[in-house]
């Protein structure tokens, strides 16, 4: 009970700092138009497309992180017993 509460203030907290200073509102400028906050110029389009796929191989490499490791645990067996024998 005291944890749970302890997250709901914080999470709260955090919430109502958000919405001080308009971090949804920036967050949601950069991501469909580009523009960074504090800054009435928006970033051209070649960046913002480079920071799209930034995010989308971070979001597929997180996502697929097991089956990466297993493949590089597959293969790193496959050298050493090569060179064993």
């Amino acid at each position: 009970m005291r944890r749970s509460l302890i997250t709901t203030s914080l999470v709260g907290s955090l919430t109502i700092f958000a919405l001080t200073i308009d971090l949804f509102d920036a967050i949601f400028m950069f991501v469909f138009f580009g523009i960074v906050p504090f800054n009435t110029e928006p970033i051209p389009a070649i960046q913002m497309l480079l920071v799209y796929v930034a995010a989308g191989a971070f979001v597929l490499a997180y996502a697929l992180r097991t089956r990466i490791k297993s493949t590089f645990d597959s293969v790193r067996r496959k050298t050493t017993q090569v060179s064993a024998s």
